[in-house]
């Protein structure tokens, strides 16, 4: 039972046992037609699309590790990012087309999680895969292509998230605990690093991925810590959303209204039996809405 109450019960809406569900993004057309939560299987390499309408779904599979997709503005398909770069991907011809990779360096590297800020700029984090050594940094990518590195080392960054008002981004940095904050400038820049929130990894797990709601509250993922925990905008704890299994990677506002929560979850190394709906895709009903993911505008 939850005992916060701007959410319901958690509800799972498929079972589809990813290995490291990931990068949940709410699509909707212009004519409502379709409205459909987008997620990657990272360690899988599948795409997955649920029909909210339907609850039918559809999946693909991906040629590397993706952390994530993302909409683009004025054009079909989405922007990707895997392992050997930012990739262009048509889903309708299966064509991916390379743009860019900004770490060539770091051959272990791999892109974990991103969003796009209001102009249309992705902001995304290397990680290292294996996960041992900090060479992950936050990338910012502009709609040229053109790419700058604006914080790290980190082994794993994950995240980020931009606020309703598009004045505050949040990075997590999973293996130290740790939830960032930066002021979010106009022209792009970040600025004044400070902490908004830790956690305990032994008795709450790691933070993951998070989203921010219409109220600029942030709802951040436990992974080993079985839930989600919603922040006010100055760090302060509201509330919890307890799931029935302990690897939750990200969520994000999805539905008709915006007003659902979509998680996803990690089956990684996780026993079945103890918990069959590992790596499932849950929702739950909330009191708030999220806003629209902007696209990339290249």
């Amino acid at each position: 039972m939850n005992n916060f109450d701007l959410v319901g019960e958690a509800e799972c809406v498929w079972e589809v046992q990813a290995i490291c569900g990931e990068g949940p993004l709410w699509v909707e057309s212009e004519s409502h037609a379709e409205q459909s939560l987008f997620f990657v299987d990272i360690d899988g390499q599948m795409l997955h699309c649920y029909e909210e309408n339907t609850g039918g779904h559809r999946s693909w599979e991906l040629d590397e590790k993706t952390g994530w997709v993302l909409p683009r503005r004025n054009h079909e398909g989405f922007v990707a990012g895997c392992v050997s770069g930012v990739y262009f991907l048509d889903l309708n011809s299966g064509k991916r087309t390379f743009a860019l990779l900004p770490d060539p360096q770091e051959s272990e590297n791999r892109f974990n999680d991103a969003k796009c800020d209001r102009d249309g700029r992705i902001w995304a984090g290397r990680s290292h895969d294996p996960e041992t050594k900090a060479t992950g940094c936050l990338f910012r990518i502009d709609p040229d292509l053109s790419y700058s590195r604006w914080d790290g080392p980190y082994i794993c960054p994950n995240g980020p998230a931009i606020s309703a008002d598009d004045r505050t981004l949040y990075h997590v940095d999973t293996f130290s605990g740790t939830v960032w904050a930066f002021d979010k400038h106009p022209d792009g820049s970040i600025s004044n690093r400070r902490e908004f929130a830790r956690l305990d990894s032994q008795t709450e797990g790691f933070p993951d991925g998070l989203t921010v709601d219409s109220e600029n509250r942030v709802w951040l993922a436990h992974w080993g810590g079985g839930c989600i925990t919603c922040f006010s905008p100055q760090g302060e704890r509201l509330g919890v959303v307890q799931l029935p299994v302990p690897q939750i990677t990200s969520c994000a506002f999805g539905g008709c209204d915006l007003s659902t929560l979509y998680i996803t979850t990690a089956a990684r190394n996780l026993n079945l039996e103890e918990y069959p709906l590992a790596g499932a895709l849950f929702k739950v009903d909330t009191k708030t809405s999220g806003f629209a993911s902007p696209a990339f505008a290249g």
